[in-house]
C-alpha cells in the first residue's frame, strides 16, 4: 500500500511539472507572437492591420504587453504602450504609468483614454499651463478633458482656455472647435459605428464634412470598444487621419480617445 502511494505521488509530480513546461512553453510562444506583431506594427498609419489584430487580442494578451513595455527593443516596448493605451485596459495603464518613472527611456505614445488619470492632469499641468509650446499631443488631451466628465477636467479645460484668452500668441484649434462645437458624450442611433462616429464629429471643422470619411478599423475582443479611421481628404497634400476609439455603454457608444494620427 505504501509502495502504491509512493507511486501515485510520483506520477503526480511528473504531470505537474509536465503540465508547467507546457504552460511556460505556450507563454513563450504567445510573447514571440505578440512580440512579433508589435515589431511589425512600426508606426499605426498604414499597419491598420496589424494594429486591429493587437487590439482585437490585447485584452487577452494584458500580461505579454506589460513585460512588452521592457523589451530591450526600442520599437517593441513603444508600441506596446501604443496598444495599451488603445485599450485602455486598467491592468496595462497602470502598468503604463509606472514605466514613466522609470526615467527618459520611457516617452509617452499612443491616444488619451478616459478616464484621466493624476499623471495626466500632472501632465497638463506641467505642459499646458505653464506657457510652454503645444506639443503634438495637446489635441488629444483637450478633447479628452472636454469629454471627461469630472470637475477636475473641467476646471483644467477651463484653465486652459481662459490662458489663450489672455495670451492669443497661444491661439489652439482644438480648443475653438470644441468651443464651437461641444462634444456629445452619448452617441445613439446608429448601429453603423463608423457612421456613428463620423456624425459625431465635433473635431471636424465644418468645412472639411463634405470631404471627411471614416471605416471601421476592428473591435477588441469583448466588441465593447472599436477603432474608427476618420480620414479628412482635402486634395493631394491636405489630408488629415484621426483614430477615434469609442466605448460601448448601457445606452449606446461614448467616446473613449481621439488622436491625430497623419497628416500630409
Amino acid at each position: 500500500m505504501f509502495t502504491v502511494r509512493i507511486i501515485v505521488l510520483f506520477a503526480a509530480a511528473i504531470s505537474m511539472f509536465t503540465h508547467q513546461a507546457m504552460d511556460s512553453s505556450q507563454s513563450a510562444d504567445t510573447y514571440k507572437n505578440t512580440r512579433q506583431l508589435l515589431l511589425e506594427l512600426n508606426g499605426v498609419r498604414g499597419k491598420e492591420e496589424e494594429l486591429a489584430r493587437l487590439f482585437k487580442q490585447g485584452d487577452d494578451h494584458i500580461a505579454e504587453l506589460i513585460r512588452a513595455l521592457d523589451d530591450p527593443d526600442k520599437i517593441v516596448s513603444r508600441n506596446a504602450q501604443v496598444i495599451i493605451r488603445y485599450l485602455g485596459n486598467e491592468i496595462g495603464m497602470r502598468a503604463v504609468v509606472q514605466a514613466y518613472g522609470k526615467g527618459e527611456t520611457y516617452v509617452m505614445a499612443g491616444p488619451v483614454p478616459l478616464p484621466l488619470r493624476d499623471w495626466d492632469y500632472d501632465y497638463i499641468r506641467t505642459y499646458y499651463l505653464k506657457g510652454s509650446p503645444w506639443d503634438q499631443r495637446s489635441g488629444s488631451y483637450i478633447y479628452a478633458l472636454a469629454l471627461d466628465e469630472s470637475p477636475k477636467a473641467r476646471t483644467l479645460l477651463d484653465q486652459m482656455i481662459e490662458n489663450v484668452r489672455k495670451d492669443p500668441k497661444f491661439i489652439h484649434i482644438d480648443l475653438e472647435r470644441i468651443k464651437a462645437s461641444p462634444p456629445k458624450r452619448l452617441l445613439i442611433g446608429q448601429v453603423d459605428l463608423a457612421k456613428l462616429v463620423l456624425e459625431n464629429a465635433f473635431f471636424i471643422a465644418p468645412q472639411d464634412r463634405k470631404d471627411t470619411s471614416a471605416r471601421l478599423l476592428g473591435l477588441n475582443g469583448a466588441k465593447d470598444r472599436a477603432i474608427v479611421e476618420v480620414h479628412i481628404n482635402r486634395g493631394p497634400l491636405a489630408e488629415e487621419w484621426y483614430h477615434v476609439v469609442v466605448r460601448k455603454c448601457d445606452q449606446g457608444w461614448k467616446f473613449f480617445s481621439i488622436t491625430q494620427v497623419a497628416v500630409s
